[in-house]
């Protein structure tokens, strides 16, 4: 089900090597156990795109070299890379007051809180102190951080507050969730389903947006702006967001996403059949087509096992994939039960996401005890359950003023657990 991390990540490793970007500037951090699971298709390739059968595809894993996996692909590692802390291994950022910082994330999200292909959650506050150390060590002139994950601008309201000359895109607000795409039954390579989706929304869009201005040369010529205005207007089903320092916005593309790239000056008639092209196929409606299609047949991320299982029974009806799509079902009946019996005051507001977001590092440690109490009586929380996370922060403000609360939930969810 996660195959879709795996393929953004890839592909924006391959665009950017392909945008002059040297490997060793690039520092990836993923999991990588998707390529080779037995369930591909494809064993040992990845693809970011469907193509129609007799058109093989791109495959995006060869060539990704990615620089910490497994276990090592976790928080820890990541804010060392950030922080440029050689102790966590030899790649890591060894930026300057005068270099141009690009940071993209993909992964699941909540409240305040993105996870890690590996170990605990990242959280908020965690990142924020990890900006700030880089601000003030001078490890970049200007950052630009492009995030796809549910609530994932809640990872920003407060953090970006402060001038710390660092410009964001979310693939979400605060309250809901980002978008899987190219999903069953557009999940096709050379005729064969994947059997996963194979992109999210916001990533699919800003690295085809990236790929159109590589292929249009624009990279001198369109401006962070402009891109965003793109992702947002074909991420329909989430509320693309900017944050931060948005004077950045007003440079170009190729600032951050590119190693080298034509001036404007030197390139000003690819740029004007560029946008003659980009008028065209929008009149011919290519591109609105192409949009609809992406958006029509997107997938919830909270959905996104059920879909994957649910497809799995439509192409192989088997008695073992229909029991896995049953066992889904009643997984997230159970998980409903458990909130709802668990957090009977808070579970609409929850439901419709009229939750607070942390604050303050007191906020933070109650809502990770909070998420740690839950693990520790009910078990991992998967990406179905994390949807439920601003209940926890609901708690939180409880516990805040009656601090009696915090044994009650415990009591609360221990008896709905068992009860399960």
């Amino acid at each position: 089900m996660n195959y879709r991390h795996h393929a953004d990540a890839c592909n924006a490793y391959q665009q950017l090597i392909e945008n002059g970007i040297p490997e060793d500037q690039i520092i990836t951090i993923a999991y990588d156990n998707v390529a080779h699971d037995k369930s591909n298709p494809f064993p040992g390739k990845l693809f970011n795109k469907p193509t129609e059968e007799g058109v093989e595809g791109i495959d995006v894993y060869e060539g990704c070299k990615i620089d910490y996996k497994m276990k090592d692909a976790n928080k820890n590692t990541l804010l060392g890379v950030l922080q440029g802390d050689t102790t966590i291994g030899d790649k890591v950022l060894k930026s300057d007051e005068n270099s141009k910082v690009f940071f993209y994330f993909t992964d699941h999200g909540a409240p305040g809180l993105v996870a890690m292909p590996s170990g605990p959650y990242l959280y908020a506050n965690e990142l924020e102190k990890a900006f700030e150390y880089m601000h003030e060590n001078k490890m970049y002139k200007e950052m630009v951080v492009y995030m796809e994950a549910c609530e994932s601008g809640s990872m920003f309201e407060k953090i970006l507050k402060k001038d710390l000359g660092i410009y964001a895109l979310s693939a979400a607000n605060a309250k809901e969730s980002s978008w899987g795409t190219y999903c069953y039954p557009h999940d096709k390579v050379n005729g064969k389903h994947i059997g996963s989706c194979l992109g999210d929304l916001f990533s699919i869009n800003w690295i085809e947006d990236l790929q159109n201005t590589m292929a249009q040369t624009m990279l001198g010529t369109q401006t962070l702006e402009a891109q965003f205005s793109t992702i947002k207007t074909k991420t329909n089903k989430s509320h693309v967001l900017q944050w931060g320092k948005t004077g950045i916005a007003s440079e170009v593309v190729g600032e951050f996403q590119a190693g080298t790239y034509l001036t404007p000056k030197k390139d000003m008639w690819a740029a004007f059949r560029a946008a003659g092209s980009t008028i065209l196929k929008s009149e011919m409606g290519w591109e609105a087509a192409e949009t609809a299609k992406k958006n029509d047949f997107a997938v919830g991320v909270r959905d996104i096992n059920l879909h994957y299982k649910y497809s799995k029974v439509l192409t192989d009806p088997s008695e073992e994939n229909q029991k896995e799509l049953m066992a889904e079902l009643n997984h997230r009946l159970t998980i409903d039960n458990v909130f709802q019996n668990t957090f009977p005051n808070f579970i609409e507001e929850t439901k419709k996401g009229d939750y607070p977001t942390p604050e303050t590092d007191d906020d933070f440690a109650c809502y990770s005890n909070l998420i740690n109490i839950y693990t520790e009586t009910c078990g991992e929380p998967d990406t179905y359950a994390m949807k439920y996370f601003g209940a926890f922060l609901n708690q939180c403000k409880a516990i805040k003023y009656y601090p009696a609360a915090l044994e009650d939930y415990k009591s609360k969810l221990s008896a709905a657990c068992n009860q399960v």
